[in-house]
Parts: structure tokens; sequence; C-alpha cells
């Protein structure tokens, strides 16, 4: 089993994935679980620093909270599986995993009763606007395999690769087309599950969904 967190350890946050020494409430690890429910699915690893080091954690007080999270705070609620695992026969440290949903857009709510989507862009939990909030619903669909051969997106691949967003005016400069032109193309990329448009963002950005 420690092998299995040792795998984990040489990796470094990302869409996929995210380190917590602890929880610090109900309220806001719903954001988290939400995000990945909504975005790709992922692996949440309680009991860890930023820094990857191996604090240890409770496990009753850790799932206790996560319960509430998933049971209660996130709209429609969500199924989360979880496994315990023994660092250096002192620390525990738990393993959550939670799977793209077929139920999405999840809402998590916030303390005063208010209803927010999350995506996870890269690895940040981050709110999206009820437009995209609509489209996470349509995007479980085959993506067309002409469209990821066309040059112009291939380059826009390799650019987020290494940027991890992009805006239209950006894209367009990259490959050298309008600003329309690139607009347009950012939003299909998005319709069809590739990318994820942060629009409460000015101006706005894309991402990839998964990487």
């Amino acid at each position: 089993m420690s092998e299995i967190l040792t795998k984990y350890l040489t990796q470094r946050e990302s869409s996929q994935l995210e380190f917590k020494s602890k929880i610090d409430s109900p309220f806001k690890i719903a954001r988290t679980l939400s995000a990945f429910a909504n975005t790709a699915g992922g692996t949440l690893l309680i009991g860890i620093n930023d820094d990857r080091t191996v604090k240890g954690c409770s496990e009753f007080e850790e799932m206790t909270k996560l319960a509430e999270a998933a049971e209660h705070l996130i709209i429609p609620s969500l199924d989360i599986r979880y496994r315990a695992i023994m660092w250096e026969n002192r620390k525990k440290v738990l393993v959550v995993e939670i799977d793209e949903s077929s139920d999405k857009p999840h809402e998590a709510l916030d303390e005063k009763g208010n209803r927010t989507v999350y995506v996870r862009a890269n690895d940040q939990t981050t709110p999206v606007s009820k437009e995209m909030s609509q489209i996470l619903d349509k995007t479980d669909k085959t993506v067309e395999s002409d469209l990821l051969e066309q040059q112009n997106v291939k380059y826009l691949m390799v650019f987020l690769k290494k940027n991890k967003r992009v805006s239209a005016r950006e894209y367009a400069k990259l490959v050298n087309i309008s600003e329309y032109r690139a607009k347009k193309m950012l939003e299909t990329l998005t319709y069809e599950g590739i990318l994820l448009m942060l629009s409460k963002q000015r101006p706005p950005q894309f991402v990839l969904k998964q990487q």
C-alpha cells in the first residue's frame, strides 16, 4: 500500500491530483470534490503538506467532514471512495477518489446557502459561469477525430501544455487568424469537452479539461 502513496508523492498537484494537510471545513472541501466530479475526476490525498511531506491525519475527523460535504453540501450528492494508508507505520493518509460524474454539473453550497459550480483548471479549483455549467452536461460525447488533427488545434494543445491557459487574442496571434475565428474555435473545443472556459475572468480564459 505504501507503494501507492510513494507513486503519488512523486507527482505534482494537477487537474486530477490535490494534497491537503487537513480539511479546514466541509464547505471548502465540497468545492474540491465537486470540481473533480465536474471535470475529469481526480484523487485527493489528506495528510500531506503542499511540499509533499507526509503529516498524517485523523481518519475519523477527516471522513466526517468528507461525508458531510459529499452528502449534504453538494447538489446532487456525490459518491466518493477512500482508503487509509499507513506511512512509516505511524502516519495515516487518506486517499480519496472521485470519478468524473455522469450527473454533472454538481453545485457546492457555501455557508450562506449559495450554490456555485466549480471545475478543476490545472491545479486550481475554480468557479465557472452558468453558461459553462450548462456546457458541462453536454461534454460526454465522442470528439470528432478530424478536429484534433487540425494543425491550429495541435498548436493550441502544445501551447496549453506549457502555458496552462489562453485567451482568444493570444490564440489568434499564435496561429495567425482573426480573434473572431480564434474565439469560435475555442468555444467549439469547449463544447466538445476538450477545453474549459473560465468566463468569470476577463478576458475569458480557456484551459485543457484534463492535463
